[in-house]
């Protein structure tokens, strides 16, 4: 003869069952997933100050739940960078069209505590920064490379807290430094380089940087135009050699000719001042006269497989499960 025999729990050991059943269940989800979206802006709350210092992002998780994955700016130098309003573009403007004072635009990606580590072979991160420039120095006779940008890390104590330029450091990382002109006009419009100092400013100084390669467009070709929207896309992988490799690059319009700046690279002694750790974006744009006296910003976005985050999914199993481990508690009270 069958018996018939009935799971009888208490509400704690329900409670730790639904619990159990949410974590295993975000678990399983993460698994799943092969990269992590830590930052996607495009201000749709018209803010560009959140998260504040010092957490500075928000990391993967929307806590302010206005559908961007944020991370806050601090502007210095010259000019103005803010949203023009709800659903941006976040906008960088010089004081004046002729304007030959630097500005500085950075980001920390990630909090200090969090940065992203490129520890094992195949870990990579992908940076995306989509832009209008407009009132470009057209005329050929600009030869500088004065609109700059770098992926770096930034010293915990070296993080601004308010707005102001990136200050003297302990910078470890990459940049490249771009000839921005109608006509390229400059022997290495589009060039990688690499940290070569062991402490120094940001960007402003061209010296602090070692060239790693040769030029990813070609001067004379055409170069930026007004109002033309260009996606800049930098990717940096660790690969089996204990070597960084490169892809970056901006497209749009007929940059070099083709639509495309791209310089890869693979950097097979990091050392020291490259490194596999990355927390900042930053930018300087030397004066208005050698790059563009205003730069709009329609999304900012950083991913990497090094990192795995929930989707508010998998985190609504784990409220759930204590919703219901609640109500369990309070019928048997």
């Amino acid at each position: 003869m069958l018996r018939r025999f009935r799971l009888s729990l208490l509400p704690t050991h329900r409670f730790f069952l639904l619990l159990a059943v949410g974590i295993l269940a975000m678990l399983l989800r993460i698994g799943t997933l092969n990269a992590a979206v830590i930052v996607n802006d495009t201000w749709k709350d018209g803010t560009d100050i959140d998260p504040s210092s010092p957490v500075h992002s928000e990391y993967g998780l929307d806590s302010d739940a206005d559908g961007d994955l944020e991370s806050a700016w601090y502007q210095g130098g010259d000019g103005t960078l803010d949203p023009v309003g709800a659903g941006g573009p976040q906008r960088g403007k010089f004081a004046t069209p002729s304007s030959a004072s630097s500005a500085s635009w950075t980001t920390y990606f990630t909090p200090e505590a969090t940065p992203i580590t490129l520890a094992n072979s195949g870990d990579s991160m992908k940076l995306t920064w989509v832009f209008t420039p407009t009132n470009i120095n057209n005329g050929g006779s600009n030869t500088s490379q004065n609109f700059r940008f770098a992926l770096v890390d930034t010293p915990s104590a070296s993080r601004l807290a308010a707005n102001g330029a990136p200050g003297s450091a302990a910078y470890t990382g990459y940049s490249v430094f771009v000839n921005m002109s109608g006509t390229l006009g400059n022997s290495n419009p589009f060039r990688l380089e690499r940290r070569g100092v062991a402490s120094g400013d940001v960007l402003s100084t061209s010296g602090n940087w070692t060239p790693l390669s040769t030029t990813g467009a070609t001067s004379g070709n055409h170069g930026y135009d007004n109002g033309t929207q260009y996606t800049l896309e930098w990717t940096v992988t660790r690969n089996a050699a204990s070597g960084l490799d490169q892809d970056v690059k901006i497209t749009g319009g007929t940059l070099d000719g083709d639509g495309t700046a791209e310089v890869a690279f693979t950097d097979t002694t990091p050392g020291a001042f490259g490194g596999f750790t990355f927390d900042t974006f930053t930018l300087r744009p030397s004066g208005a006269t050698t790059t563009a006296e205003q730069f709009d910003t329609s999304l900012f976005k950083v991913e990497t497989n090094t990192v795995t985050v929930p989707e508010p999914a998998s985190l609504a199993l784990i409220g759930t499960a204590a919703s219901l481990a609640v109500l369990s508690r309070r019928r048997h009270a």
